[in-house]
């Protein structure tokens, strides 16, 4: 199931995800941001307003964006809820993430 939605603007990708990024979407959403790897993306932006739920398979996305897609690229969380906070602490990735509009 794609419950997200990917759009590039110059150096900036936007990830609008939908409820869950888990198993069902997320090999998916790999697989398409393997097409931008080495494009200069410089900025790679979650929108997580309606994010409720983040698995293994979700939190591989991330690492994906953050050590593969391009040369270090800044990776922006918006609109964050608390369980998905949660999460991210407890793999250790948070300190690596900018977060905006936590809720």
């Amino acid at each position: 199931m794609r419950d997200y939605e990917v759009t590039r603007d110059g150096t900036v990708l936007t990830i609008v995800l939908g409820e869950e990024l888990a198993v069902g979407n997320a090999p998916m959403l790999l697989e398409e941001l393997a097409a931008y790897k080495d494009q200069g993306v410089e900025r790679v932006v979650f929108d997580a307003t309606r994010l409720t739920y983040l698995s293994s398979s979700g939190v591989r996305v991330i690492f994906y964006c953050k050590k593969y897609l391009s040369d270090n690229p800044e990776v922006v969380f918006m609109n964050c809820n608390k369980d998905v906070l949660d999460v991210l602490d407890l793999v250790g990735i948070r300190p690596h993430i900018t977060f905006r509009g936590e809720r």
